[in-house]
């Protein structure tokens, strides 16, 4: 019975392993299907349990099990003993064994159940099998001190076997003890001491002991947080499982990994992949079965407001019968009770479908009978710059389609005469170029094109020696023996070792899935790699590709509406818009459900929420060229293209107005056109399609300024982030094209195709780009790493605009760290995700950092840049010092200013005058409404510029010099009256200051001294020229000349030598102080000394005052050119000239106490006060400002020079006075905070239109009567009542002066002189009350600039005009004081 039960077993046996190797060799038969745990082997003959793979041992036939296993081992990672398998070094001696052969767990220090001894340095610890076996294990030898002979060991070895049979007691003859086993590293000995097992075969569910003790003390029940690997003897935690890494030794915990992912509904490849609902009947087969996509014959429900297409699809009811076919197959415009109005009046002729002329023969079908594509015109083909000819001259393909290995070109020209690319270092490369597998190298066949497969060395077979020295196979080839590598290997440079080829590195992380690499991300392993995808995308079937869960969908402005597009369903909706206009920009807020965007029609930011119930508006008051929502830190930014900034406000907030927004960019913004964010890193980007086209990056604070790309830039428009792949995609309508780069603006690359030629707006999704053309109509799609794949998504006659793709995943997985910052206003993200405090304009950020407060201290900086001037409050430097950008500031743009070089500030009229070195012009501004409006040119030179220029902020008179007019001169506020002040002993006027209360001028005289070079002195003088004195005659280069507030004192720049200068007015008390290099000006106000350096293209502004000896407060990498600083301290006081223009007819010049008034050059003096034409010229003629010539009056202004000096070319350009005719209207809310006004003279405008001081009596009495007058105030005119011997309109002539007559007249005629004296008075008296009261009578009615002239026009010129009706035409000259 025992020995038939044997026989049949043996046939059994026999039988199986006949059948398997029918399976093998019948390739039709069924192929072997393994069970949970295992494997099936190449050679398909037998399953083996994953346990057996990669263990050292080859299980399978073809020893299949065994390759592809981890060979070479990385810094941060340790081999295990079979060689087969590489782990983390933080998972070595964790007392959780991750090698098959238990070898990380070996030799560890901590001791362990195996533990028997410790070396003395504790590096490792043996277990008792190491000891005294006669092999040091230790370094220190200490595992085999201590030990008996070899010989007692074995008797004590001995003594624990199972008893043997009796021996013969012939000592000689008695047969020697086996001796104890010991097993290799890797492997364990079974209880028993009989065989060894390998330490991947313990608890693996198999016995391989004899006496099945591998399979002893065994887990077999796991806690709540772990895993059962399906051996049932292992335990693994949760998070293990399924993380790409098998823990189990059947990898057990990396299978059926898809019936893990969320939402799992379908299960599919026979269960190895699980898909969401979202991606069941989506059209998209993700199943290698099609199991997703079958039984999807019931159309989708659409909803009420909807139209359900033939097609499945649901399209806005409001689509239904419009004249365009929004439907796939064109249901909705079908069985329409009335006919279809066509806006574009262009119809297809029998489908009569709406069309516009753009959709004919532009490639794509729109009529159902095909009429718009049939008889095309052949234009002739021109490629552009980024593009390549195909031979044919038929097409223009993509440079990146050239040499790619995919024929493009319908001859074929784009993949030939190509570089010959280089075979995989698995296969064997023909000299003509083709690739081969090693089987097909010497075998005796050719494959090669040159025969070069064949021949040569063949017949040089590898030797055990070869197949010793290299570590994968060795083959024979032409060229002799060689060593080769298995796939996803290749040979190191000794030629014999086999390492891993890291795909992941060869290519972008995020190249197309074409080239055979991950569309995500990619992870390297041992001979190959994995693909994984991003959180909330599931894996496809292709191993290659990612797929969203949900369905996204694609936001666009199309003209007026806001249309909805589903990007899987074809779903079509149009959200609620109260547009008139176009809507240009849109955004949208994943959390409150909104669409936010702006038109054309509206200066607001208006919003819709995205389930069509509600609208509103965001912020009004202000102008919006291109929005952008952070979603993480709860703001929404735009640019206002007009004020050229970038602003920003709060997303959770009532409808706001101007004054709420804070402004994060404003300095050096030439045009920006379009605006993106990447809130996860605090970034945002944005294009500038100015003079120079460029795209740029900042943080979301404005920080961390930066151009990214200025190369290959056409006209850049529309920009967005692909915020998988880190790059920054943008539309360029002048290249026809859209370009991308990284975000650090490197790897540029141009898209430039023929469907790329009108591109506005983009945007980037996964793996695909989209972007609209408002010129086609159309909005469209490619894959973005290659432009293959181009699909019109939506073409209407409408419009399209901006476009946004719409999924929660986009607008997740980030922290906002604003939730953790108190800021009172304002919280803005900056780079590194961190959170800085930002406040609306017209309040500064308090030392706290956090809180926004009104102004304490109104004392501010003017910075000048060639295109901007920029407002800082002084305030503002206790915020924070050591800024590498600019502080809380105001930028005010320069329109119409080709190069500002110098600035002055009038306080009480808030304007503002700027040489332009481009125009040589001093311009004259208005800061109304945070905006510098031009008023025109108070001065306008031919040739030459102007090299000095002062404000004398009392009587509005500029100081000025330039290089064709030398000298000193002063204009008037009108510009209509200049006069030369000084010309004697001047060489170049570099720098001037003023000091009305004093009435000081002060200058730098730079004279040439032959070779010795120029000496510059620092000068002063009165304000008409007088009392001329030189305090310091030993500068370099002085410049930036300024007074202390109470005129005593002058500092100055010497940038020679990097030192702050100064000096008392009388000469006394020089100063130094030394500031370091490149310094370039300074500034002083209310004990502040600031100055500014310039050095490697930085500027940085330093400080001192009370508490700072010298502080840097902030650097930029603006062009600074100019610096000056204003309070209500420095622009306080008063002068002889402050009222009524000190009643002189031209100019008013103050001196010390007094004031001088002055005739334009070519007038003479009438008497102390008015002027008269001089007659020194030909009639017709004028006198050119030197005083020496006369020119012909239609020579001036004519724009050629005919004075020698130029002077006929001084024209005056003003627009509009430095004071509007109308009393200024009320500021609208949010106007930045008005500059200081002076606390005197401050000016107030009476019914007449005249300005008067609002003066007490002792003053207006010092100030306006000379001190010899009380001020009265007649029909709201202010005069004089003169003391007794005292008269003029200032009271400024004394009677007994101008008495005259010899002695002889006696007591007598003194006593009938006094009598006709007193009757003569009083009629004076009387006569200039009636004159001053009908003179304030007639000026109330009329008081404008225009009128006035025209009075004087009429007024003979023998008699002095009134004082309040003149204003002269002719520019005027210097006289000498009367």
């Amino acid at each position: 019975m025992t020995m038939a039960v044997g026989l049949c077993l043996r046939f059994c046996i026999l039988l199986w392993h006949f059948v398997l190797l029918l399976r093998v060799a019948l390739p039709g038969s069924a192929p072997l299907k393994c069970g949970l745990g295992s494997k099936l082997c190449d050679d398909g003959s037998e399953c083996i349990r994953f346990s057996h793979v990669c263990d050292g041992e080859a299980d399978c036939g073809d020893s299949s099990d065994e390759k592809d296993c981890d060979v070479g081992c990385g810094k941060d990672q340790f081999q295990c003993a079979h060689g087969k398998k590489c782990i983390d070094l933080g998972q070595v001696c964790d007392g959780q064994p991750q090698c098959q052969d238990h070898s990380d767990e070996q030799q560890c220090s901590e001791a362990g159940k195996s533990c028997a001894h410790q070396c003395k340095d504790k590096s490792r610890c043996l277990p008792k099998t190491f000891l005294c076996d006669g092999e040091s294990d230790c370094v220190d030898g200490s595992d085999e001190d201590n030990c008996v002979d070899m010989e007692a060991k074995q008797k004590e070895n001995r003594a624990t076997l199972p008893a043997l049979p009796s021996a013969p007691e012939n000592p000689e003859h008695s047969p020697s003890l086996p001796a104890p086993i010991k097993c290799s590293l890797g492997a364990k000995p079974c209880h028993d001491g009989t065989d060894c097992v390998l330490y991947s075969h313990i608890c693996d569910g198999e016995l391989d002991c004899k006496d099945g003790s591998d399979e002893d003390e065994c887990s077999t029940t796991c806690q709540t947080t772990q895993f059962q690997c399906a051996h049932g003897k292992k335990c693994i935690e949760k998070e293990q499982v399924c993380d790409g890494v098998s823990q189990c030794q059947d990898r057990s915990d990396e299978l059926e990994c898809g019936k893990r992912s969320e939402g799992c509904v379908h299960q599919c490849d026979d269960q190895s992949r699980c898909l969401p609902k979202s991606f069941l009947c989506d059209g998209e087969r993700d199943c290698l079965d099609g199991g997703d996509e079958a039984n999807c014959e019931d159309k989708q429900e659409c909803s009420i407001s909807e139209f359900s297409c033939a097609s499945g699809q649901c399209v806005a009811e409001s689509m239904r019968c419009d004249g365009h076919p929004d439907c796939w197959d064109h249901s909705d415009e079908k069985s329409c009770t009335r006919p279809s109005v066509c806006a574009t009046k262009h119809l297809c002729p029998l489908s009569m479908e709406c069309l516009i002329p753009e959709w004919v023969c532009d490639g794509d079908k729109d009529c159902r009978d095909g009429t718009d594509e049939k008889d095309c015109p052949v234009s002739p083909l021109k490629c552009g710059e980024f593009q390549w000819t195909c031979s044919s001259r038929t097409r223009c393909i993509p440079q990146s389609w050239h040499c790619d290995g995919r024929k493009d070109c319908d001859d074929g020209s784009d993949e030939m005469e190509c570089d010959a690319a280089s075979c995989p270092p698995n296969l064997f490369q023909c000299g003509s170029q083709e690739c081969l597998a090693l089987e097909q190298v010497c075998n005796g066949m050719t494959n090669c094109a040159d025969s070069s497969d064949e021949g040569g060395a063949c017949l040089t077979r590898c030797t055990e020696q070869d197949f010793a020295r290299c570590s994968h196979m060795c083959h024979s080839t032409p060229q002799g023996t060689r060593c080769h590598c298995t796939p996803g290997f290749k040979l190191a440079e000794d030629g014999d070792t086999c390492v891993d080829i890291d795909e992941c590195a060869a290519v972008n992380e995020c190249a197309d899935s074409l080239l055979g690499m991950c569309s995500h991300l990619c992870v390297n392993t041992p001979g190959s790699f994995q693909c994984q995808c991003h959180p909330g995308y599931v894996l496809q079937a292709d191993g290659r590709h990612c797929k969203i869960t949900g369905e996204p969908l694609m936001l666009s402005s199309v003209q007026t509406d806001l249309i909805l597009f589903g990007l899987r369903s074809g779903s079509l909706d149009v959200l609620p818009s109260t547009a008139k206009k176009a809507i240009l920009s849109l955004d949208y807020d994943w959390r409150e459900q909104k669409v936010f965007w702006a038109s054309l029609d509206s200066e607001s930011i208006r919003w819709s929420s995205l389930d069509q119930k509600t609208k509103g508006t965001l912020i009004r008051g202000v102008r919006a060229d291109s929005v952008a929502v952070d979603w993480l830190g709860r703001n929404l930014y735009w640019i206002d293209g007009v004020k050229s900034e970038i602003v920003v406000v709060r997303l959770n907030t009532a409808t706001a107005k101007a004054p709420d927004y804070s402004v994060i960019l404003d300095e050096d913004m030439d045009q920006p056109h379009s605006l993106t964010l990447l809130p996860q890193k605090g970034l945002m980007f944005w294009t500038e399609i100015g003079d120079v086209a460029k795209i740029e990056r900042a943080g979301m604070d404005g920080s961390a300024r930066r151009e990214l790309v200025n190369t290959s830039l056409g006209w850049p428009g529309g920009i967005a982030v692909d915020t998988m792949c880190n790059r920054v995609y943008w539309t360029d309508e002048g290249l026809k094209a859209i370009g991308s780069a990284n975000l650090d603006g490197e790897d540029i690359q141009i898209l430039q195709m023929k469907e790329t030629t009108n591109p506005f707006s983009l945007a980037v999704f996964n793996d695909l780009l989209y972007w609209s053309d408002a010129k086609r109509r159309v909005l469209q799609v490619v894959q973005k790493g290659t432009g293959r794949n181009y699909q019109i998504l939506l073409k209407r006659p409408k419009q399209p605009f901006d476009v946004k793709i719409i999924h929660s995943q986009l607008q997740m997985g980030a922290e906002n760290p604003c939730e953790k910052t108190r800021c009172s206003h304002l919280c803005v993200l900056a780079p590194g995700l961190k959170a800085v405090c930002k406040c609306p304009s017209g309040l500064l950020l308090a030392e706290d950092g956090f809180t926004c407060s009104k102004l304490k201290n109104s004392a501010f900086l003017l910075m000048l840049s060639p295109s901007t001037v920029t407002r800082i409050y002084l305030q503002a430097r206790h915020a924070a010092v050591e800024l590498k950008q600019w502080p809380e500031h105001q930028a005010l743009p320069l329109y119409n200013v080709n190069e500002a070089t110098m600035l002055d500030y009038s306080l009480r009229e808030q304007a503002l005058l700027l040489t332009d070195t481009g125009t040589t012009s001093l311009g004259l501004f208005k800061l109304q409404d945070g905006n510098l409006s031009p008023r025109g040119q108070l001065l306008k030179l031919l040739g030459g510029t102007i090299t000095a220029m002062a404000l004398d902020w009392l009587t509005l008179n500029v100081y000025w010099s330039s290089t064709k007019q030398p000298h000193l001169q002063v204009t008037s506020f009108d510009g209509a009256h200049t006069a030369v002040l000084i010309k004697e002993a001047v060489g170049t006027l570099e720098s001037l200051a003023v000091h009305p209360p004093s009435s000081k001028v002060c200058f730098v005289n730079l004279i040439q001294q032959g070779n010795a070079g120029p000496l510059a002195a620092v000068e002063c003088a009165n304000m008409d020229g007088s009392k001329r004195a030189a305090l310091w005659q030993d500068g370099v280069r002085p410049t930036s000349l300024l007074f202390a507030n109470d005129g005593g004192e002058i500092f100055w720049a010497e940038t020679s030598s990097s030192t702050i200068c100064s000096i008392r007015v009388d000469g006394s008390g020089y100063k130094e102080f030394k500031v370091g290099s490149g310094l370039a000006a300074i500034a002083f106000t209310d004990d502040v000394l600031l100055w500014m350096t310039n050095n490697n293209d930085k500027t940085k502004l330093w400080y001192r005052d009370g508490q700072q000896e010298k502080q840097m407060w902030f650097e930029v990498s603006t062009a600074v050119v100019g610096l000056k600083a204003y309070s209500k301290s420095g622009q306080t006081g008063t002068n002889r000239c402050a009222v009524n223009n000190g009643n002189c007819q031209h100019l008013c010049l103050a001196v010390p106490w007094l004031r001088t008034c002055r005739c334009a050059h070519d007038h003479v003096a009438l008497n102390t006060t008015h002027c008269a034409l001089a007659q020194g010229c030909p009639a017709g003629s004028r006198l050119c400002l030197d005083g020496l010539l006369c020119r012909p009056s239609d020579k001036f202004c004519n724009g050629h020079a005919d004075c020698p000096d130029h002077s006929d070319e001084n024209c005056v350009h003003l627009k509009a006075g430095w004071r509007d005719e109308a009393s200024p209207a009320t500021k609208p809310p949010g106007s930045p905070p008005p500059a200081p006004r002076p606390e005197a003279p401050t000016i107030a405008a009476g019914a007449d239109g005249d300005w008067r001081p609002n003066l007490d009596a002792s003053t207006c009495r010092d100030t306006v009567c000379s001190g010899n007058g009380d001020c009265v105030d007649p029909s709201g005119r202010t005069g004089c009542a003169c003391a007794f011997g005292y008269s003029g309109p200032a009271c400024e002539d004394h009677v007994l002066k101008s008495l005259s007559g010899p002695v002889v007249y006696g007591v007598a005629g003194l006593v009938v002189g006094l009598l006709m004296l007193t009757a003569v008075l009083g009629i004076v008296i009387k006569r200039r009350r009636s004159s001053n009261a009908s003179q304030t009578s007639h000026a109330m009615k009329e008081t404008g600039l225009t009128v006035r002239e025209k009075e004087a026009e009429q007024l003979p010129r023998t008699q002095p005009p009134p004082l309040d009706t003149i204003v002269a035409e002719e520019v005027g000259s210097p006289l000498d004081q009367c």
